[in-house]
């Protein structure tokens, strides 16, 4: 089972900065590191059953199958709306993708239960 979460709250720590990748940098860092347990930012919004994740893999792209195929080895990847536009056009229709699409700012993060 696949479980996908999406970012929708931000925290700031009150500093302002003008420059908005580095306000992404800062909120991501703040909220998540790489591997950390739960996401007290983020809501789940999707579970895909393993089967239908291998087929989104399995008609994917080089790129997808890259991205999305880390999932097996780190059990955890994020993705940014920068990633989900190189996603999409080489997705078969599912309900991921439909997330994806709506992708504009924050990021998901995919999980591998076991």
């Amino acid at each position: 089972m696949i479980k996908v979460y999406r970012l929708i709250k931000r925290h700031l720590d009150g500093a302002k900065c003008d420059d908005a990748k580095l306000e992404q940098i800062k909120i991501f860092s703040t909220c998540i590191g790489h591997g950390v347990g739960t996401i007290d930012f983020s809501e789940k919004v999707l579970e895909i059953e393993s089967s239908a994740f291998e087929e989104i893999l399995k008609n994917g792209d080089e790129y997808l199958k890259f991205k999305l195929g880390n999932l097996s080895k780190y059990f955890e990847i994020e993705v940014f709306p920068e990633h989900a536009a190189r996603l999409l056009p080489h997705m078969i229709e599912c309900p991921f993708k439909e997330i994806l699409i709506s992708l504009k700012e924050g990021y998901l993060v995919l999980r591998k239960d076991f």
